[in-house]
């Protein structure tokens, strides 16, 4: 007489390579969150540097840095140095040029603090609060300062 060989998985077997895929994916899941948020946090802050560079060269070619202004109401002679992200309406921001300070505040940016100072650090110098590049509103908003008197 032959033995019988099932055909199939039993029920137990199913339930243990559920549970090793479950418990798999719980630990792959923080490291997938955090390697989105650096990548946003790069993004952002490759954005800023253009922004940046975009002010430094109208100011060159100008002779100096623009007057207050947001992505909606800024001179023509910008536009051609920003990008189309900063113009329209994808960051919220304005710009501010007086006596003591020149700077471009971004908001509503709803980072979280490590993403806040890994901007910080691939822009300026690690640290939120001092620098070019500070925390503002509240935590959800940077500002770039570009000079300071």
């Amino acid at each position: 007489m032959q033995a019988k060989h099932p055909r199939g998985f039993s029920l137990v077997e199913l339930m243990v390579v559920v549970s090793i895929i479950g418990i798999l994916a719980l630990l792959a899941v923080p490291g997938v969150m955090k390697a989105a948020q650096r990548a946003e946090a790069v993004t952002v802050a490759n954005d800023i540097r253009v922004f940046a560079n975009a002010i430094e060269f109208y100011t060159t070619a100008e002779g100096t840095y623009p007057s207050e202004m947001t992505y909606q109401r800024m001179p023509d002679s910008i536009e051609g140095y920003l990008p189309h992200i900063w113009t329209d309406g994808t960051y919220s921001w304005f710009y501010v040029n007086n006596q003591n300070l020149t700077y471009i505040c971004v908001y509503n940016l709803n980072f979280t603090p490590e993403q806040a100072v890994r901007l910080d650090s691939i822009i300026d110098d690690g640290n939120i609060g001092s620098g070019k590049m500070i925390i503002g509103f509240g935590g959800r908003g940077l500002t770039y300062l570009f000079r300071k008197k």
